[in-house]
């Protein structure tokens, strides 16, 4: 009689057993994850992943889904609401400002660390130093061969960004200028645009003819392109961002390298909940320290 009273207590247990078990799945599986979508800058892509990399192992219930496209295509997803945080390598234009209000979206600006633009040839280019306004020439296609600055006789190629991208537009307003009439020097017609940085990077050291531009952080540790030292003007020292193969941030914070700037997080209103936590995250020692190691410069230490 025992013997069947065990039986039938050890059948039952192997019965609802499963079903309490496909009930805790089922009950795991409703509990969704928080998703936080990034979009835009290509030059921050990588850094944007490492945060989002990090944060999530100690946060398993939130999914970060990071994507590049340029800071135009970042910018663009938040106005119209299929981003919840947007990447920019430049400040936002008065147009989007004004697309913002007409949309009812509340930009909200995050600095979140700082880069230098890096001017880029092939190694074996015997050019080491530029003043801005030469490479502005070089851009604008007004000096289109090496010996016009002391170089190799052979003509320069020119790599560019495509137009949606944040180093393509810092890039043209801070190194191509003005004219003397007040009018915006554009870039040479002759220019091969690649899309991303890497790209650039690539083609750059494939090419002995090649000049280019990009975040410092790609190129850096690079053995295959060789970064410029950029001077002010003449009578202004000669600086690089990057001096072998070690971002110089103190160039950078100080204003002495000048071809550098911030870069940005971007929200529609204040960032809350999980958004919040992730952007708390990513200024705080823990995601500033990535900005280190991923070569990009962390924000000034204050005070």
């Amino acid at each position: 009689m025992l013997k069947l009273k065990f039986l039938q207590v050890f059948l039952a247990i192997l019965i609802i057993a499963p079903i309490i078990f496909i009930g805790c799945k089922k009950k795991e599986a409703s509990e969704e994850k928080t998703v936080i979508s990034v979009k835009g800058s290509d030059t921050m892509v990588n850094l944007a992943q490492k945060w989002a990399e990090i944060y999530m192992q100690t946060h398993p219930n939130v999914s970060i889904q990071v994507t590049g496209g340029g800071s135009g295509t970042g910018v663009a997803s938040l106005l119209n609401g299929t981003t919840d945080l947007a990447n920019s390598s430049r400040e936002l234009k008065d147009s989007e400002l004004e697309t913002a209000k007409q949309k009812g979206v509340t930009p909200v600006v995050y600095n979140v660390a700082l880069d230098g633009i890096a001017v880029i040839l092939h190694p074996e280019n015997k050019i080491d130093n530029l003043t801005v306004k030469q490479v502005s020439d070089i851009f604008a296609g007004k000096i289109t061969n090496w010996k016009q600055l002391g170089g190799s006789d052979m003509p320069i190629t020119l790599y560019g960004r495509e137009n949606s991208s944040g180093t393509y537009e810092f890039f043209k307003d801070h190194v191509l200028g003005k004219d003397e009439s007040g009018k915006q020097v554009d870039y040479s017609p002759a220019t091969q645009v690649l899309q991303g940085t890497a790209a650039l990077g690539e083609a750059v050291a494939r090419d002995v003819k090649g000049i280019g531009y990009g975040g410092v952080g790609y190129f850096a540790q690079r053995k295959d392109v060789k970064i410029l030292h950029i001077k002010k003007d003449e009578n202004s020292p000669a600086i690089s961002p990057a001096e072998n193969g070690v971002v110089n941030f103190q160039v950078i914070w100080n204003g002495d390298y000048s071809i550098s700037r911030y870069l940005y997080c971007f929200t529609n209103g204040e960032a809350k909940g999980e958004l919040k936590n992730f952007m708390d995250f990513i200024v705080s020692p823990e995601g500033q320290k990535l900005v280190e190691t991923m070569e990009y410069i962390p924000l000034p230490p204050k005070g």
